[in-house]
């Protein structure tokens, strides 16, 4: 693996592993865990909302949002290389390197 320049002053411009040049950038907390959340919060509201005790729903779902706020406040952004997938953690902001776009996305996945 060829460690860039960039890389090692902190920033990410081209990927060491692939070479590639696109890169996204999202939170750095496992999707399927959040996906988990939704899901059991989701169930947990619904036997709620089944015994028709509205407000125990909406404190669930509230809790929920509350607990997705801090995930979003306090865990950091990893960039992320479009056609490998590398994830680069701990490297400086770069506002070039926008979200992710599924266009990007599926012209490596072709």
């Amino acid at each position: 693996m060829n460690v860039s320049g960039e890389l090692a002053a902190g920033r990410v411009e081209s990927c060491p592993v692939c070479h590639g040049t696109e890169f996204f950038i999202r939170k750095d907390f496992p999707q399927r865990l959040g996906l988990l959340m939704v899901v059991v919060f989701g169930l947990v509201a619904s036997v709620f909302y089944y015994f028709q005790n509205i407000v125990a729903t909406f404190a669930t779902l509230g809790s929920l949002v509350v607990v997705d706020a801090l995930i979003y406040l306090f865990v950091g952004r990893v960039t992320v290389c479009y056609r490998c997938r590398a994830e680069f953690r701990g490297v400086a902001y770069n506002p070039d390197h926008g979200g992710f776009d599924l266009a990007t996305s599926e012209k490596y996945d072709a």
